[in-house]
């Protein structure tokens, strides 16, 4: 059983307060079931069992806003942000980092190179921007 740790701030950060409830437990899930390099191999019928909820790939991908990035003919997923907390930055140097180094590079990704990880967008910030131009408005109207 592999051990993994885990940010005791994960439910206040951005990415986490943006996503839907059980798009949260399947992160969490996502988090705990790949290998030790960020990889899961995609087993959605199986995902759904243990969650107890229905997923489609397309919809999963669209919610978790690049966090899970597709590979090998989306056979695969990448959690780029699992390598970066559970490793820092990868150091061949570093026998533990050498085998996540390894599994990356056969699957035709550059552990040196930042991945396109689109951030979700919080709902919130919008609302938030509105409410401060309408203040804006009013207090020049007045």
């Amino acid at each position: 059983m592999a051990k993994r740790f885990i940010d005791s701030n994960l439910f206040r950060s951005p990415f986490m307060r943006a996503l839907e409830a059980p798009y949260k437990a399947l992160w969490v899930y996502l988090c705990c079931e790949c290998d030790h390099a960020g990889v899961w191999t995609v087993e959605l019928d199986v995902a759904e069992l243990r969650l107890g909820m229905k997923l489609k790939a397309e919809t999963v991908l669209q919610k978790m806003g690049g966090a899970v990035v597709p590979i090998d003919g989306g056979r695969k997923w990448y959690l780029p942000e699992f390598v970066r907390f559970q490793y820092g930055t990868l150091n061949p140097s570093n026998r533990a980092h050498g085998s996540v180094i390894e599994r990356l590079e056969s699957l035709g990704i550059n552990p040196n190179e930042e991945v396109q990880n689109k951030p979700l967008a919080s709902p919130f910030q919008g609302a938030m921007d509105k409410d401060k131009e309408k203040d804006t408005e009013l207090e020049c109207k007045e």
